[in-house]
């Protein structure tokens, strides 16, 4: 049986911006306290394939701030994993940065409302995409990485440019003003309304920032507010296992023999794995990766019946035994086309229960053609609404397989992690040299 693999644990150790050094204290504080301390929520992140796989901190988050670890520090040395364990996004209280590691942007955000602590939640966690296109309230007002170094020196000057542009209504100067060099971090953070999508400052709301202040506001609160908290309650004397291995559910003996069908180079790595799996890269010993297609589209918002493991990537497999003579077309896994590529014909033999769930794809069709039925005949297509009904109807019966009870009308196998080799077999495929 494969062990589960070991995951290395990435920090944030790069000193790109301001903040990212606060930021790693922040994170191996928090470690010391076994990721627990009152009033701060820590989520965590796993990646990877093979045996090269990583944990991160993902968001850590209080009342008044937030973060979220998703910049690119390094690319591991195979070249096929990047370390994303460094801080992209930065909450405090009316204020928001996202930076990212080839300088573009950044990205500023300014609450401009009249009730922050009405507004907290929605500043800090929704979108801020097109407000004043999509007439939601003025909330904020967004800044991008910007310099005027065609006509000023130095940032102050620059400053001083933008202000005279905007008062005289210079459109070819405010226009220089917004450019930004590639690699290079803007001096300024100039204000833009994205061809008037979003508010524009009024009265005495300002119109730019330099981009340095900006930074180290956000590094001081950081550290005098957000690091002064953690460090301030004791380090527990009893070290805690925080990531431990959870013990292993048998896969059911009554699903009985199950399939999938996998491309030409996954039967190749297939086959070098059972042969010899030390000649593959750490990144790919593995056979076949649940990391496919999704039961619920990640645009399909939940009315909360739908189970959040809904919106994972599965393999798909189908229920029945499978033999070199079983022609291909005949075979169907219950809802899924697959690829045109998709040419061989896997048996799939799991070790465990663990990261496998059962679907019914039953309640799909029959969603899809009572919608169908009442569909205007000037119509020629469903609605994102109608679709978003059907998928959500077969969503809702994903269920863990070791807690099937057997009374699926389509069931179909979804498979949301990595088989080891042991766990598949090659039964037919139309090259020779497989």
């Amino acid at each position: 049986m494969q062990a589960i693999q070991t995951m290395q644990f990435l920090y944030p150790n790069i000193s790109q911006f301001p903040f990212d050094s606060a930021c790693e204290q922040i994170v191996r504080e928090l470690e010391k306290r076994h990721w627990q301390v009152p009033g701060v929520t820590v989520e965590f992140h796993e990646y990877g394939s093979g045996e090269q796989k990583f944990r991160k901190v993902s968001r850590i988050e209080g009342q008044d701030f937030k973060l979220w670890f998703c910049r690119v520090q390094r690319t591991m040395p195979d070249g096929h994993w990047n370390d994303t364990a460094a801080v992209t996004e930065i909450v405090i209280p009316q204020k928001m940065i996202l930076v990212h590691d080839d300088e573009s942007g950044p990205t500023f955000y300014l609450y401009v409302g009249d009730d922050y602590e009405r507004d907290r939640d929605l500043f800090m966690n929704a979108s801020k995409v097109n407000s004043k296109l999509k007439g939601e309230p003025k909330l904020y007002l967004e800044y991008k990485g910007g310099c005027d170094c065609q006509t000023t020196v130095g940032a102050w000057f620059e400053a001083i440019g933008f202000l005279t542009a905007a008062l005289t209504d210079d459109s070819e100067k405010l226009s220089r003003m917004t450019h930004t060099h590639s690699g290079r971090r803007p001096p300024l953070l100039v204000h833009t309304n994205d061809l008037n999508r979003e508010y524009d400052p009024q009265g005495d709301e300002p119109t730019l920032f330099r981009t340095v202040t900006v930074m180290e506001e956000f590094k001081h609160y950081l550290e005098e507010v957000v690091l002064k908290m953690i460090v301030s309650h004791p380090i527990p004397e009893e070290k805690v296992g925080t990531f431990t291995i959870p013990a292993i559910t048998p896969f059911p003996e009554s699903i009985g023999s199950i399939f999938c069908f996998a491309e030409y180079r996954d039967v190749v790595r297939i086959k070098q794995g059972q042969d010899n799996m030390d000649k593959l890269d750490p990144a790919h010993r593995y056979a076949l990766s649940g990391s496919g297609y999704r039961l619920m589209s990640l645009d399909t918002p939940n009315d909360g019946s739908v189970p959040e493991i809904a919106y994972e990537g599965f393999l798909w497999c189908g229920i029945g035994d499978v033999s070199p003579d079983t022609a291909i077309d005949s075979l169907e896994v219950p809802g899924h086309r697959g690829s045109c590529r998709d040419r061989f014909v896997i048996r799939v033999k799991p070790n465990r229960a663990d990261g496998i769930y059962i679907a019914d794809h039953a309640p799909y069709e029959r969603r899809r053609s009572e919608l169908s039925d009442a569909v205007e005949d000037d119509r020629d297509r469903f609605t994102d609404a109608e679709v978003a009904d059907f998928h959500c109807s077969r969503a809702r019966t994903i269920v863990p397989i070791s807690e099937y009870k057997g009374s699926y009308e389509q069931p179909v196998i979804l498979i949301n992690r990595e088989l080891f080799f042991s766990e598949v077999e090659v039964v037919s495929g139309p090259h020779n040299d497989w």
